[in-house]
């Protein structure tokens, strides 16, 4: 039996809202967070910053693969200008591909940037209007989460890890501890990441994900000893598991890896490349 039926995979929104801000950047959106007055979010493109080099340009938001730290945080400043957030008010997870979820206050502001990284963590969470979550991203999912009930927010970095471990559920459970937060309230978007027609793995990875995702469409054969994986498919699954309801998710459906000129993407270019960056933000 599928883990969503049909009636609920009819209720799931697909797609984004594509805005070009004032700096030259472009952001991804969700038009059902889109459409709340109350929280501000969006996924980076290549597009609008200062890196010149070919693989990394040009707004690069990746400290690891970078030409200098310098340019990376004047990166980072366009981005955040354009996003309409402070850059002293950001925080970025430190991710290991894992699923552990911080709860961040106003003393996390700056934390990735300005001050030391946070622990370990590939989600993070807020009820602090002052603090905006971040995560990098180069074909790795990202989840945004937003309870307009108790006014608390979560982002994710979701790559096929975290996504086997269901760091969705995980960040909607600890929403619940921390914030009260009911799943059904739940706004939730996926960002742009690899598609099912461009991530293929090796077959006993896709049986992984198969066992754990009783859903169809799941996985599908790829080259002998390979298998492709819908991680949006995955994502939607954990999210209607955790008690998400359909009709408050939205899947973006773009990929990374197809769109050259939009994404950085890791697999494409062969680790030779930048990252782009989600936000969210109360407001």
């Amino acid at each position: 039996m599928n883990a969503i039926s049909d009636k609920q995979a009819a209720l799931i929104k697909h797609g984004f809202i594509y805005k070009k801000t004032s700096t030259g950047t472009g952001l991804y959106c969700a038009a059902a967070l889109d459409g709340q007055t109350g929280v501000s979010h969006g996924f980076s493109t290549r597009e609008g910053g200062i890196t010149t080099d070919p693989p990394y340009a040009s707004l690069n938001l990746s400290w690891s693969r970078c030409g200098s730290e310098d340019e990376v945080i004047a990166n980072f400043r366009i981005f955040a200008e354009g996003a309409g957030v402070n850059y002293d008010d950001m925080a970025v997870v430190n991710h290991e591909h894992g699923n552990v979820v911080l709860r961040l206050a106003k003393e996390h502001r700056g934390r990735g940037f300005s001050f030391e990284p946070l622990p370990f963590c590939d989600g993070i969470i807020t009820n602090e209007p002052s603090v905006t979550l971040v995560t990098s991203h180069a074909d790795c999912g990202a989840y945004f989460f937003y309870d307009p009930v108790h006014r608390a927010i979560g982002m994710a970095h979701a790559g096929w890890k975290g996504t086997l471990l269901r760091i969705g559920a995980v960040m909607a459970e600890r929403m619940r501890e921390e914030y009260g937060t009911d799943p059904a309230d739940i706004i939730a978007s996926t960002g742009p990441c690899i598609c099912k027609d461009c991530f293929e793995v090796d077959r006993d990875l896709g049986e992984k994900f198969a066992a754990e995702f009783s859903q169809e469409g799941i996985t599908r054969p790829g080259r002998p000893g390979k298998a492709y994986v819908d991680l949006e498919l995955a994502a939607a699954v954990q999210f209607i598991e955790a008690g998400i309801r359909p009709e408050n998710i939205t899947l973006m459906s773009a990929c990374t890896y197809e769109d050259k000129d939009m994404f950085f993407s890791h697999r494409r270019d062969k680790g030779v490349t930048g990252s782009m960056a989600a936000f969210i933000k109360l407001v």
